[in-house]
């Protein structure tokens, strides 16, 4: 062969062995880059992690009853009874969730609502009158969980619309009427009654960067019978998103903070079933959570058999903030519990309780505010 092939065949393998040394160096800086961009995502303090749609206004139906004479205007959430439960969501055009759990609330825990049979014809739960409940939000009885009791008149003649427990006392001591008491107990946070409402949220835009507080009611319409209200993204037990509201909660500084009614009688249900686990952090990465950290994680979704919407608050913390990562489960709570890289502590030592009705994305997809 001739030299000038050897010099040929020299120079191709130069530059061959050139271009692979390049693809190397080019894809090994790369993976440096790579690398150090992921526990810089990893390990930097600051770090942020946002939910897309975040905070969602929506429009929940309002239902009107009497309170000692007066009207009063709440939202039908939950019921224990499961055909309470669908018959609620029928009236209403509004998703109503079935909690078994409601059931076992204490009798202390309770205020009372009167539901008619029979009588004046009108828009209450069996197409009479609308329902007589016992308190209000600031009365010492008030609670958002109703025991549910059904009025049934005897005589005809003594047929009259009644507005207070006392006007049904009498009727049921007069002989004109019976009541049952059923054990059905329902989550009807109050919205607006007499000489108050809840909080409204001065900024009415809800975006992703919206802060928790100051409110969670943007508009109450009693001619519509519509409160908007805004539903905050979080995960199930499972990593399945889920849409919660805050109606109230226990004690009164975390309930002043979130814009919501202050209940007393929330924390009577504190190491019972009815009061579910319910996950937020307070340090590691930046996020849409109530304390400005990531979303927090529920026990239950609002199908499973032990879903409640009280939910007894739990803090998690990092003991390392620059070690954290995005938890999405449970699972992934009970690990980093295990592996000591987190913290759980109840919260307000174990009195903090909030009134969260859960809604899949379904729901509020169809109930998304249009104003």
């Amino acid at each position: 062969m001739t030299k000038s092939y050897f010099q040929g065949t020299n120079f191709k393998s130069a530059i061959l062995t050139s271009s692979i040394l390049v693809v190397i160096i080019a894809t090994s800086l790369l993976l440096t880059m790579n690398q150090g961009v992921a526990k810089a995502e990893q390990a930097a303090p600051g770090s942020v992690f946002k939910l897309a749609r975040a905070s969602i206004p929506i429009d929940i139906p309002l239902a009107k009853g009497y309170e000692n004479g007066d009207e009063i205007f709440f939202i039908a959430t939950d019921a224990s009874d499961e055909k309470i439960a669908q018959q609620a969501t029928k009236l209403l055009g509004f998703k109503v969730n079935f909690s078994p759990l409601l059931s076992q609330t204490p009798e202390s825990a309770l205020s009372q609502a009167y539901a008619f049979t029979n009588g004046v014809p009108g828009k209450g739960p069996f197409g009479f009158q609308i329902p007589v409940l016992s308190a209000k939000p600031g009365d010492p009885g008030y609670s958002p969980l109703l025991q549910v009791n059904t009025v049934t008149w005897k005589n005809s003649s003594s047929v009259k619309e009644l507005k207070s427990v006392q006007e049904i006392m009498d009727g049921e001591k007069n002989g004109s009427l019976t009541i049952n008491k059923t054990g059905i107990v329902v989550n009807h946070p109050a919205i607006k009654w007499q000489g108050g409402e809840m909080k409204i949220r001065d900024d009415k835009n809800i975006t992703d960067d919206s802060t928790y507080g100051p409110a969670q009611v943007l508009k109450i319409d009693t001619n519509k019978m519509l409160v908007t209200m805004v539903a905050h993204r979080g995960f199930g037990p499972d990593g399945r998103t889920i849409y919660y509201i805050v109606a109230d909660a226990t004690p009164e500084m975390p309930a002043t903070m979130m814009g919501v009614t202050s209940v007393p009688f929330d924390e009577k249900l504190v190491g019972t079933p009815v009061a579910v686990d319910l996950f937020q952090f307070k340090n590691g990465i930046n996020g849409t959570g109530p304390m400005g950290f990531q979303a927090g994680i529920g026990a239950a979704n609002p199908t499973d058999k032990n879903y409640s919407p009280m939910w007894k608050i739990s803090f998690n913390e990092w003991k390392d903030p620059s070690k954290a990562t995005i938890l999405e489960n449970l699972d992934d709570v009970v690990a980093m519990q295990k592996s000591g890289m987190i913290t759980i502590t109840p919260a307000m030592g174990g009195k903090h309780v909030v009134n969260c009705p859960f809604f899949d994305q379904s729901t509020i997809v169809e109930h998304m505010s249009k104003t």
